[in-house]
């Protein structure tokens, strides 16, 4: 999925945005270490709940609202889906947006890497010219998240 233009991608449906999941991974060297999993309040899209929930999980077992967005629970420090015992993740096949661009961040006024990662170093720039404008809009969906939820029951 490519848009030339970037103001584009605010006029295109989140659900036809957000459908390629591995579009959205950040190329970089994952270490595994789980840094990111814990303490996390990752934000959650209106897709990846239904993604999730699709799979047999509970809104109420893996997600918390805080704020007005759906973020993933901690559970024992670490997100609900984090194995500490493997250091992976149980649905990494369907993981949330937010998990995918990793360790993309907004700081408020643009989008870097974020430096707790072990492995910041190894991300592309090539990778945040191109993600940038998609953690931006990842951002502004997920404010709506609950909004889209409620009308969709």
């Amino acid at each position: 999925m490519r848009l030339l233009n970037k103001n584009i991608l605010f006029h295109v449906p989140a659900a036809y945005v957000w459908r390629d999941l591995k579009w959205f991974e950040v190329s970089f060297r994952c270490i595994k270490c789980g840094i990111c999993c814990v303490g996390t309040e990752m934000e959650l899209l209106a897709e990846d709940i239904e993604r999730i929930t699709s799979a047999g999980y509970r809104l109420e077992d893996f997600a918390v609202e805080k704020d007005g967005v759906y973020r993933l629970r901690n559970v024992d420090g670490h997100c609900y889906f984090y194995d500490p015992a493997s250091r992976s993740c149980k649905i990494y096949d369907i993981r949330p947006i937010g998990c995918r661009i990793y360790p993309l961040i907004f700081d408020g006024e643009k989008v870097d890497v974020d430096r707790t990662c072990p492995t910041w170093h190894t991300v592309p720039r090539r990778e945040v010219e191109r993600l940038a404008p998609y953690v931006v809009k990842f951002l502004n969906d997920a404010k709506i998240a609950k909004i889209k939820i409620k009308l969709r029951l």
